[in-house]
């Protein structure tokens, strides 16, 4: 075996299923010889190693479950706002592209949302550039472990770009932690000017002994975003509307524990273990070759981008993720659209440290309750996503015509309704209706007030393909599949499954005048999606009760 031969066997190791890992045994003993005689590959499989322990689920997926279902159902391809007269200027291209910007916004939701689990193993590039990744974030990993107090730094860089939609929609996902253990799923938002960047401070402490942790986000000096557990109690930063501040303390319940994964909770990675870890995810993972880092040291570049078929210009939309050689550690991470940078999420100093400097329960933050502060450009929005929600809750929270299915699909199982932050247009909310089947033809509802704004225009470009007794409208066009596959990856964490191979999609006009969103996992008879439609019902209507 040469040192080409034992990097392919290295990395199908990484990307094998662990039942399959036997067809790798036959060329043990001659990749144990090899390894005896090669200090570099030597080095290569004690690092993939580590990777495989960062990325088997037994070691991750209870701690990070509930995170990765927040992160996969808040995924949507919403268009930005624009102003009524601004709709009626764009042609069909121009709408095309801003439905594809800001699905590229969604990217940053979860770093390697769109990772490749698995690469056909004569795709040597994909095949390293995944392996890579897995070795990325078992190296973050190691940055949590030892017996001091971690004290981690890292900047969050808002490049100035001239594009006022693209300065303005620019955000990053935060967590914060709960009493009860579970995480909370929130939304840092970086919008600026046109023309202007700023910078934001990042900082997190990780005591591995107690498992106490804390974390602080500061703009131009004020803390935007802070949540801590200090050993009894978890602790967090509140801003008022009129923008008073105060650190709320709620001590913890009998079932607490704290996060199993830090890297998965305060690490830079945030989201590339979940991925890694999950069948399935369809996309597009490239290995850009070599970079020179600061300093004189060495990298590599790693692309994740958008699955085909889109608009062309999401193919112009991609994070860029550096990763140093020699230790494997994320250096850099850099969201583009067109080319250009609108974030940049660089590694900062590390270490440790004896305490956070503002202490474990953030007393240090203000020194009293009901402190004000400047509105600041970066800000924090909680409650991204608020999963498994009552139609009571829909009804109580909806800002327009929120329609249901008032016979659940025959072929499908059980509804469930999420709540999501509109995230081009906040504080406005958006409802995913979804519904997992066992043959697969999962379907997938959503409605947004940035659906009800920007759709309009789509379907008159569209063909009306049926109109239900009731007045709902589909209309169907030349990127269905695609906006399929968008809404099915967004709803992942209840239909489990990825995309199939021939999803369907359809826009859908009420008579409400809304534009909600349809995709199934698969094909329909025409009298299954007539009998689907025709059970939609806005809610609350009088027929039968609720939907």
């Amino acid at each position: 075996m040469d040192c080409r031969q034992c990097r392919e066997t290295l990395d199908g190791l990484l990307i094998a299923e662990a039942e399959d890992g036997v067809r790798f045994a036959p060329r043990q003993a001659e990749l144990s010889e090899h390894l005896e005689a090669c200090p570099d590959c030597a080095r290569q499989h004690a690092l993939a190693l580590r990777a495989l322990a960062a990325i088997t689920p037994a070691h991750v997926v209870r701690a990070s479950s509930d995170l990765r279902s927040r992160i996969m159902t808040a995924i949507s391809a919403t268009p930005p706002p624009l102003s009524e007269v601004a709709v009626k200027r764009h042609s069909r291209v121009r709408i095309g592209r801003w439905m594809a910007v800001a699905a590229a916004t969604a990217l940053l939701l979860a770093v390697g949302l769109f990772l490749r689990r698995g690469p056909k193993e004569e795709d040597s590039a994909a095949v390293s550039a995944f392996s890579l990744l897995a070795q990325a974030c078992a190296a973050e990993e190691r940055l949590f472990a030892g017996d001091r107090v971690v004290h981690l730094t890292n900047t969050i860089i808002v490049k100035p770009v001239s594009d006022p939609t693209l300065a303005k929609i620019r955000w990053l996902p935060i967590f914060s932690l709960e009493p009860t253990g579970r995480p909370r799923f929130g939304q840092l938002t970086l919008a600026a000017e046109p023309g202007k960047g700023y910078t934001v401070d990042d900082q997190s402490w990780y005591d591995p002994r107690s498992g106490r942790f804390a974390r602080v986000l500061r703009s131009q000096g004020r803390a935007i975003f802070a949540n801590s557990y200090d050993g009894k109690q978890v602790c967090s930063l509140e801003v008022a509307a009129g923008g008073a501040v105060k650190i709320v303390r709620r001590p913890v319940g009998k079932d607490f524990n704290p996060p199993k994964s830090p890297a998965e909770f305060l690490g830079m990675g945030v989201g590339l273990q979940g991925r890694l870890a999950e069948k399935g995810s369809e996309g597009l993972v490239e290995d850009k070759g070599a970079v020179a880092l600061e300093g004189g040291a060495k990298g590599r570049l790693v692309k994740l981008g958008f699955p085909a078929g889109g608009p062309k210009e999401a193919e112009r939309a991609c994070y860029l993720v550096t990763i140093r050689e020699d230790d494997t550690i994320i250096e850099k991470m850099e969201f583009l659209v067109r080319d250009e940078p609108l974030l940049v999420v660089q590694r900062g100093a590390g270490g440790t440290a004896a305490n956070p400097e503002d202490g474990w329960d953030l007393s240090g933050i203000i020194d009293s309750a009901g402190a004000s502060r400047p509105q600041l450009r970066a800000g924090f929005l909680p409650d991204m996503v608020i999963p498994n929600v009552s139609l009571e809750h829909v009804l109580a929270k909806a800002e327009f015509k929120v329609y249901a299915f008032q016979k659940d699909p025959p072929w499908a199982g059980r509804r469930e309704i999420a709540d999501i932050l509109d995230i081009v247009s906040p504080p406005h909310r958006m409802f995913a209706v979804t519904y997992r089947a066992k043959d697969g033809r999962h379907v997938v509802l959503m409605q947004s007030h940035s659906y009800n704004t920007m759709l309009g225009p789509l379907v008159k470009i569209g063909k009306l393909v049926y109109t239900s007794p009731g007045g709902v409208k589909v209309w169907s066009g030349p990127r269905d599949a695609w906006l399929a596959q968008i809404l099915l990856q967004s709803a992942r964490a209840t239909i489990h499954d990825p995309p199939g191979k021939n999803p369907i999609g359809y826009l859908l006009e009420t008579p409400a005048g809304t534009f909600p969103a349809l995709a199934i996992n698969g094909p329909l008879t025409g009298n299954e999606l007539h009998g689907l439609i025709d059970s939609l019902v806005p809610l609350g209507k009088p027929a039968d009760g609720k939907p």
